[in-house]
């Protein structure tokens, strides 16, 4: 039975909550942060109440300083042990902590004794998570005695000299933890000062989302703040120095027998003088329809206002607005004298919201104004409806549109309220080279518009164009690389085949200059590198944003839609055309059912990320069990999502690649613990679906993460990428996807003797051991490995001849 567009477009809209969502849940077991161990083996390690860390990096010597507070929650008191991983050639400079007035002392441990304190430490809390860190230095030190229902703080610094590697510099704080002790009561938060001879360019963390605030071009200071934190990654920072106008810096990852991956970091210098800045040209396209009245169009005003009073004097602009007719300020831009600006400032006084809303011809107009030579076209396009006056197809406007722009201007749309339609004003920004953003208030609105101009201020480098010379790149994104501005920097991810010497090759507008400026770096693409394997999830994550999005534009078609499942497969990436099963410790209530038209469950975790504080001190390593429920907000969001295509709550939605199950109301949707990843049956082609409100902006803002993808999601509770490979949980074990058939099969028990020489033979292996006592993968194309709590305690002899 064919489904139709409206439910095509739920479909997607679901599909891509589930893709927010999946940042609530718990994304891996692994490693571990400093931790505090009761001698009392029948209580897990000590719940975190908050973990602070500062660092300051001068040139490449970094000085950490951590500062963890624990909670003794039971009722007497304890003695323990308190345990942190140390980096690679790090030396402790400082063990701060005092019990009763007396200085506690500490020791390192090389990594031989450190293995064995890990291995007795795994064994007897049976938690494979832990794993992470063996073969590394430890520090330890005992901690006596620690308050009935109080606190301990624990100071610890140390001092180590950070990765440095043609031009970038690579600093990571060990923060991974397993089990419930994965998260603190209160506060996580990191703040790192950067201090360099060298000016320093872009400040990159696949791992966290950071602020970062310049002092000079010399020093920076990047942190972030979380409450309840989910301590489930390693918090990683790059930064590159570059004495050049301009600072680039490659990171690749290639596996033996594959194309490669790269991560580019380019970045202007981050001062400069008024004549290195390029003079904006700059339309500002307002709706004054009747829907404006009130509060919008009072903000509205403000914000055009602000941006029209913080003009450079080099810049040109022009204001234009509409409802049922389109009113332009000037018939050209003019400059931003103060003369022009006042009366500027006039006519924008005199906005009236009235009339309809003429999105078509105002777009026309604004696309005929002519374009100031060597300056940077920008039209900010502000509405809060959809087109009623003129052309009214949105298909045929945006096709309008891209054939009008012969000026390649970038025009950002930001749409106001609930009646804006995204879909169009998403794709009008994409197919302009811009981007679209979306507020619900007209003060939420003037918030938007201050930000966007603080960022686009300064345009230093204009209708950029990248080449990777000798390398063969190509699946490079982003596809339209826009322009760099004072301060900002451009994060490009790609494929390449040529290993070897090549040359980045950067085109650009700049300032005082007729001909656009080439700069260029040499750089060596690896033949071999296995380090940074964050790249390929942050490029499969984009491309299958720019497919998703090709598919809101020009319909559903089969091609597409098997490179999204393709790469949704490999990467574990949820989509709205695959699903995992996600999981949480708490069985659901039976009554809470909903029955939604989606051709794939969705099922959404959030427990795991509240967390149980009362059972951190008797809990073992948590274990695959039955979904859960969402909370009443979660409950909302789905509800949302229904109305954008009126979805029935009468239709049985396909689970697990088959099986169906009945729903009952609104709230919640769950599978079976055993489904694997579900793929949704084709469809025919479709056209493009649009979507309007809440739920169209919860659609819009999932695909603009995705296209814009800089951080890592390494998985939700059902589907985790660990260590290169795509593990989906099926019947209760960590199976990589599409493993080799007729493969031989080497079984070992987990956490047995034969676990322990696994790890020693092949150290490389602990990340996707620590995911779980049961998993199953591939060690190549010939051989699979499967750990279970039943599988056998084989021996030594037997493991080595299985892996030589």
């Amino acid at each position: 039975m064919t489904s139709s567009p409206r439910l095509r477009i739920v479909r997607l809209a679901l599909g891509l909550l589930a893709m927010g969502l999946s940042l609530l849940g718990q994304m891996r077991s692994a490693g571990a942060t400093g931790l505090l161990l009761p001698a009392d083996g029948s209580l897990g390690p000590l719940a975190i109440r908050s973990h602070r860390v500062s660092v300051a990096i001068h040139e490449r010597v970094a000085e950490t300083r951590v500062v963890q507070v624990f909670r003794n929650q039971t009722s007497r008191v304890l003695e323990g042990t308190y345990i942190f991983p140390l980096p690679p050639g790090a030396s402790v400079s400082g063990f701060a902590m005092t019990v009763n007035g007396r200085r506690v002392e500490g020791s390192v441990l090389e990594a031989g004794e450190a293995r064995s304190i890990y291995e007795g430490i795994v064994a007897r809390m049976r938690d494979p998570g832990l794993v992470e860190y063996m073969g590394g230095n430890l520090f330890r030190a005992r901690v006596f005695p620690i308050p009935a229902s109080g606190d301990q703080t624990v100071e610890l610094r140390f001092t180590q000299t950070v990765d440095y590697q043609n031009g970038t510099i690579h600093y990571r704080y060990p923060l991974r933890t397993a089990g419930p002790q994965a998260r603190t009561m209160e506060d996580f938060t990191l703040s790192a000062t950067l201090d360099a001879s060298a000016p320093i360019r872009a400040v990159y963390s696949p791992t966290h989302r950071i602020d970062t605030t310049r002092r000079g071009a010399r020093q920076a200071t990047v942190g972030f703040e979380l409450g309840n934190a989910v301590l489930d990654r390693d918090f990683d920072l790059y930064y590159t120095l570059a004495d050049s106008d301009v600072g680039m810096s490659v990171l690749t990852h290639r596996e033996a027998g594959e194309d490669g991956y790269f991560l580019m970091m380019l970045a202007p210098r981050s001062e400069a003088t008024e004549r290195e800045v390029i003079g904006k040209d700059i339309l500002f396209v307002c709706d004054t329809s009747g829907s404006m009245a009130g509060e919008k169009m009072t903000h509205a005003r403000e914000a055009l206002r602000a941006w029209v009073n913080r003009l450079n004097p080099d810049d040109t602009f022009n204001v234009l607005r509409f409802s049922t007719d389109v009113e332009p300020f000037s018939e050209a831009s003019v400059n931003a004298s103060p003369e022009n600006r006042a009366r500027a400032l006039r006519f924008i006084d005199g906005f009236e919201a009235s009339g309809g809303t003429a999105i078509s011809p105002a777009l026309t107009q604004a696309l005929a104004v002519p374009v100031r030579r060597g300056a940077p076209r920008t039209i900010v396009f502000l509405t809060d409806g959809m087109p009623t006056v003129g052309e009214t197809n949105t298909t045929a406007i945006i096709r309008q549109a891209a054939e009008r722009n012969g000026g390649r201007a970038q025009i950002f749309t930001f749409g106001l309220g609930d009646d804006v339609n995204t879909t169009f004003l998403d794709l009008l920004a994409q197919q302009n080279r811009g981007a679209a953003d979306y507020a619900r208030s007209g003060a939420e609105m003037a918030t938007l518009l201050d930000g966007f101009y603080n960022r686009i201020a300064f345009p230093m480098l204009a209708d950029l164009r990248l080449a990777l010379r000798g390398a063969d790149a190509f699946d490079v994104y982003p596809r339209d690389l826009g322009t760099l501005y004072r301060g900002g920097q451009l994060v490009v991810t790609g494929r390449y085949r040529t290993a070897g010497s090549a040359t980045v090759a950067l085109t650009a507008t700049v300032a005082s200059q007729e001909a656009p400026r080439t700069f260029e770096w040499p750089v060596s693409m690896a033949a071999r590198e296995p380090a940074n394997d964050f790249i390929p999830r942050v490029w499969a994550t984009r491309k299958v944003g720019f497919l998703l999005d090709e598919i809101r534009l020009r319909g559903e078609n089969p091609e597409v839609r098997e490179s999204v499942v393709t790469l949704a497969r490999r990467f574990g990436i949820v989509t709205p055309y695959t699903s995992y099963l996600v999981t949480e410790e708490s069985q659901p209530a039976p009554e809470e059912r909903v029955q939604l038209d989606m051709p794939v469950s969705q099922s959404v975790q959030t427990g795991s990320n509240r967390g149980n504080i009362d059972s951190v001190q008797r809990s073992p390593a948590p274990r695959p069990s039955a979904p859960a429920r969402a909370p009443a907000a979660d409950r909302d969001d789905f509800r949302a999502f229904q109305s954008l295509g009126g979805a029935p709550t009468g239709v049985q939605a396909s689970i697990g690649g088959g099986s169906s199950a009945g729903f009952a109301r609104p709230g919640t949707m769950t599978t079976p613990s055993a489904a694997p990843m579900a793929v949704a049956p084709s469809p025919p082609p479709a056209p493009r679906v649009e979507a309007t409100g809440e739920a169209g902006r919860r659609v819009a803002t999932r695909l603009r993460d995705m296209r814009e993808a800089e951080r890592v999601d390494v998985g939700t509770g059902g589907a985790r990428f660990v260590g290169g490979r795509s593990l989906l949980l099926r019947g209760g074990t960590w199976t990589e996807d599409n493993l080799p058939t007729g493969a031989r099969v080497l079984r070992v028990r987990a956490m047995s003797r034969s676990w322990f020489t696994l790890l020693r033979l092949r150290p490389a292996l602990r990340e996707v051991l620590s995911v779980g006592h049961s998993v199953r993968f591939r060690l190549d194309n010939g051989r699979v490995i499967e750990v279970s709590e039943a599988g056998p305690d084989t021996a030594d002899t037997e493991i080595e001849a299985f892996l030589r």
